[in-house]
């Protein structure tokens, strides 16, 4: 049962990203070539600009172009992460208009039954008690949240 439900897991990822292990193989592979290709352009960048000027002023000159390309990448880290945090924030305060899930028609359609079945008499309690503990909860979980930031 274990490997089926594992089985069933790989094949959604594999449907919605494409992604197969002959894929993560090629994909280290590439990597690895690029890594090494940039290293030799480095050494290649570093040799020319030894023979252009001095050997001292060469290896500043890359140093500086890493620290620019250091700088560049760590601005757009810090703005993709403003854009993520602003997301999740308005993404949280939609949630939290969000209409209420005993307003899914599911749900409202299976109440009916349930007062179909048990009689309004006995339903109507039931579903009173049912909708303050899902009160209680959220406004639990809410304080939770609150204190943790």
């Amino acid at each position: 049962m274990f490997k089926s439900l594992t089985r069933d897991m790989v094949l959604a990822v594999q449907t919605r990203t494409g992604i197969t292990t002959s894929f993560i193989v090629w994909l280290i592979v590439v990597a690895l070539a690029a890594l090494t290709a940039f290293a030799f352009l480095c050494v290649a960048a570093y040799d020319w600009l030894s023979l252009q000027m001095a050997s001292v002023y060469a290896g500043l000159v890359m140093a500086a172009i890493f620290v620019v390309i250091a700088i560049v990448g760590m601005v757009i880290c810090l703005l993709a992460r403003r854009r993520a945090r602003e997301r999740a924030i308005l993404a949280r305060a939609a949630r939290a208009h969000a209409p209420s899930w005993l307003l899914d028609p599911k749900i409202l359609a299976t109440a009916v039954q349930i007062g179909r079945s048990l009689g309004w008499q006995r339903a109507i309690p039931l579903a009173l008690v049912g909708f303050m503990v899902a009160q209680w909860a959220r406004e639990h979980r809410a304080r939770g949240q609150d204190s943790a930031e």
